[in-house]
């Protein structure tokens, strides 16, 4: 049986499972503060299977007004979050194991893969982060395919790529942007932590077949902040 607890109408959906309820209902509350909303409850029972207890995390998500859901993100939720994350039309937030919980979210991590699909799957929860008075941190990963020229040139050339890829991908005031080259599983969580964030926002495709969302699969396993999933748009 399941039991939710809140007024009708609210922003954060903090999903909890039999224990371990403190590291989702504390994102949660300061997920809705920055929104200026307010966070609904909804408690799982025990012996819902993983297909059952999703269908019913999407029916909760999928009420009006509400903008994310935040669930448990170690190997024991794993079952759950996945189906969750997978269909689920609104971002979600996994919580790892061990991961550090924000008082309030100061800085995001915005991994951006340079592609307008990515940009606009993220382009409403970077402004909603950045109006909260949150600093945003764009990182973008090169490979061996789509490194610039001025990698190994002169700075100015540099400076004015950046500030392109800025204007296009993400024109908030006050982001700035990070660089990296290699794959983006190998940098998202490393930066994250070298940038003290307080959450990595991360555009995916909802694709967990072999071979496709290892920078999810990687970041998931290795943040110590809560990691939001935002669905990118079909195309």
């Amino acid at each position: 049986m399941t039991t939710i607890q809140a007024a009708a109408t609210a922003d954060v959906l903090a999903v909890l499972g039999p224990r371990g309820d403190r590291p989702v209902t504390g994102t949660a509350e300061v997920i809705a503060r920055l929104a200026g909303g307010r966070v609904r409850l909804l408690r799982l029972a025990a012996d819902l299977s993983p297909g059952r207890a999703a269908g019913q995390v999407i029916r909760e998500l999928h009420q009006p007004g509400t903008v994310t859901g935040v669930l448990p993100g170690d190997e024991t939720s794993r079952p759950l979050w996945q189906r969750v994350a997978q269909q689920s039309a609104k971002p979600v937030v996994l919580i790892p194991a061990g991961a550090r919980l924000p008082r309030r979210i100061r800085r995001v991590l915005l991994p951006l893969n340079g592609t307008a699909r990515s940009a606009a799957a993220v382009a409403e929860a970077a402004e909603r982060f950045a109006r909260g008075g949150a600093e945003l941190v764009v990182l973008h990963v090169f490979d061996a395919e789509t490194v610039p020229k001025f990698w190994d040139q002169h700075a100015h050339a540099g400076q004015a790529w950046e500030q392109e890829f800025l204007a296009r991908y993400c024109a908030l005031p006050g982001a700035r942007l990070e660089l990296r080259s290699g794959a983006a599983a190998e940098h998202v969580a490393k930066v994250a932590g070298a940038e003290q964030a307080d959450m990595i926002a991360l555009a995916w495709s909802q694709r967990l077949d072999q071979g496709r969302a290892a920078a999810v699969r990687q970041t998931v396993l290795d943040a110590e902040v809560p990691v939001m999933l935002i669905p990118m748009p079909a195309g």
